[in-house]
């Protein structure tokens, strides 16, 4: 009995030494960051954080294996950032709702990396704020493809929400009344005539003397649907 009871602990410890060699694995060590850039204006381009661009990392030097992306987000302004990757090389791309003008292959990411990725975006928009009411917030948008870019204009708004990562799904929503999205179907018009045009769009329904983040939002026909945006803007609404 004495001589089982010794064997099944020596088991035991030998399973727990075992298990703490495969854990201990190198944690990773390096990081890469940089900004998705507009490759005719050198500008960053404005993002949708949840469910908008992404960032690919592929790391190569896998013999007979297909390596799994690593994906990031992109913030609202156009910036990304990983600080959870490994040391090595790479081949680093976005997806989003833009034309890729470069790929970068077999970079070299070693300790803290930056690169950015110039695109061109489907859209360029512009966004201004003509007033304001202690409930309501009017905005000037336009929009326009960018050269070359023969995709038809589907939708044209602004949205405001209570944070920065407002966009067309996240934004403030009073009473399920979509108060703070404006959106408008321009499929049926001229592509010529909705960039000609300004449109101004008055979201409602607000709360007095509160700070909201508002920007305007446009789509082309595209895979995803994706949307194009402005920077995110800080207005806070008349006191009552």
């Amino acid at each position: 009995m004495k001589k089982q009871i010794i064997y099944i602990m020596f088991l035991f410890v030998a399973t727990i030494w075992s298990g703490c060699k495969k854990d201990n694995y190198e944690a990773p060590n390096a990081s890469v960051s940089g900004n998705i850039v507009d490759a005719a204006t050198g500008k960053n381009v404005p993002q949708q954080t949840l469910n908008g661009a992404k960032i690919r990392l592929y790391q190569l030097g896998y013999t007979g294996l297909i390596p799994q992306p690593i994906s990031s987000s992109v913030n609202a302004d156009g910036s990304y950032a990983n600080s959870f990757i490994f040391n090595g090389k790479y081949k680093l791309f976005a997806e989003g709702p833009f034309f890729v003008k470069d790929t970068i292959f077999d970079l070299n990411i070693n300790g803290n990396t930056k690169q950015d990725l110039k695109v061109q975006p489907y859209l360029t928009l512009s966004c201004e704020v003509i007033s304001k009411t202690a409930t309501s917030i009017t905005i000037r948008v336009n929009a326009k493809r960018s050269t070359g870019n023969v995709q038809k204009i589907a939708r044209v708004g602004a949205v405001a929400g209570l944070t920065t990562s407002v966009d067309v799904n996240n934004y403030y929503n009073l009473d399920a009344s979509n108060n703070g999205r404006v959106l408008i179907n321009t499929e049926t018009d001229g592509d010529a005539a909705i960039e000609a045009k300004s449109y101004e769009f008055i979201i409602e329904k607000l709360k007095p003397n509160t700070l909201y983040y508002v920007r305007a939002v446009s789509r082309t026909i595209n895979d995803g649907n994706l949307f194009n945006y402005t920077n995110v803007m800080e207005v806070t609404t008349a006191a009552q």
